[in-house]
């Protein structure tokens, strides 16, 4: 009994490890793809949050600025104004944008 045996692997062996390996590449590919989709939503966020800050200076600078020249500033397509209380002199207001994908508003004391 010289003969040289050769072990190599089972086709068992061979199915479960190749399983494991696309199982890790699966959950390696999830995980890329949530991280975009969380970069995307974060930019948005972003994107709406820098838009009302720059509304709200532009109104608190001047609380009576005219809608035209919001619209000029901010390439916004509509501007409305809605009361939502008023106590004394002031009048607490609601200002709604329309720009091109989505709507913005601030609330304001004028």
């Amino acid at each position: 009994m010289n003969s040289k045996l050769y072990k190599g692997f089972s086709l068992l062996e061979v199915v479960i490890a190749l399983l494991i390996i696309s199982i890790t590449f699966l959950a390696y590919n999830q995980l890329i793809e949530q991280n975009l989709k969380s970069q995307e939503l974060k930019q948005i966020f972003i994107n709406e949050s820098d838009k009302k800050l720059n509304l709200l200076t532009i109104y608190v600078s001047d609380p009576d600025v005219q809608q035209y020249e919001v619209k000029q500033i901010l390439d916004i397509n509509e501007i409305s104004e809605t009361k939502i209380s008023s106590y004394r002199n002031f009048d607490e207001i609601k200002i709604d944008f329309k720009s091109q994908d989505d709507i913005v508003y601030i609330t304001i004391i004028k």
